[in-house]
């Protein structure tokens, strides 16, 4: 009952920040700010993503389904056994991120609506398939401990590599920002603190994670000694 209690305590939590990050006032400032436009993606790809894995939805809809419907959803969800493995799952978030600041994703986004939605689709799917071989919820297995640090020791210095490309441009990557903010100088400042707020955010999200990954697999071994 408590762990059904928090799963849809932190599902609610998540459809809350997910509704507060796509709509204004943040998403009247990210229309104007790249920086601002920055922590609207990172809400999505971090706290929306993370909050889902953690309701473990599937656990909150079988006991409300008949055991052959629950059976066949089992089955529907075999495929998704591959988003687990950490090689996949890692490439998919890292290439998100390359792909969507470095083509033309991203002003696409800002000039038409239903390319935003899509790119806010791919960071959600990006955000969820990074936390899932750490956390996934039944059916599926996550990672060991020991596979969980490593994971997250290669994917932590990826955010910070995609911001020192975008703090080195030495010039505007999205004209949508230089009208946005009247003049090309006052574009490249705020790309700058667009790339700092995803090198210390996404940084400082991952590095908890670290920790707390740590931590949970102390305890796991301290209460495995117990028995």
């Amino acid at each position: 009952m408590k762990r059904a209690r928090m799963g849809w305590l932190c599902l609610i939590a998540a459809i809350a920040a997910g509704i507060a990050a796509i709509l204004p006032p943040l998403d009247a400032l990210a229309d104007r700010s790249f920086a601002w436009h920055m922590v609207q993606h990172l809400i999505l790809l971090y706290a929306v993503s993370l909050l889902l894995v953690l309701s473990r939805p599937f656990d909150l809809i079988s006991p409300l389904l008949e055991k052959k419907l629950t059976a066949t959803l089992v089955r529907a969800l075999r495929p998704l056994h591959a988003a687990v493995s950490a090689p996949v799952a890692l490439a998919f978030y890292v290439a998100t991120l390359w792909l969507t600041h470095f083509s033309g994703v991203y002003e696409a986004s800002l000039r038409n609506g239903a390319a935003h939605v899509v790119e806010h689709a791919l960071y959600l799917c990006a955000g969820i398939a990074l936390w899932l071989p750490m956390l996934a919820p039944a059916p599926l297995r996550p990672l060991p401990y020991p596979a969980r640090l490593l994971y997250l020791v290669v994917a932590l210095p990826q955010g910070a590599l995609v911001s020192m490309a975008i703090f080195s441009a030495r010039l505007p990557l999205y004209p949508h920002y230089v009208t946005a903010q009247r003049s090309a100088g006052a574009a490249l400042q705020d790309q700058h603190a667009a790339a700092a707020v995803m090198w210390i955010v996404g940084g400082f999200v991952l590095f908890v994670a670290l920790l707390a990954t740590l931590g949970t697999w102390a305890r796991h071994e301290l209460a495995a000694e117990t028995r």
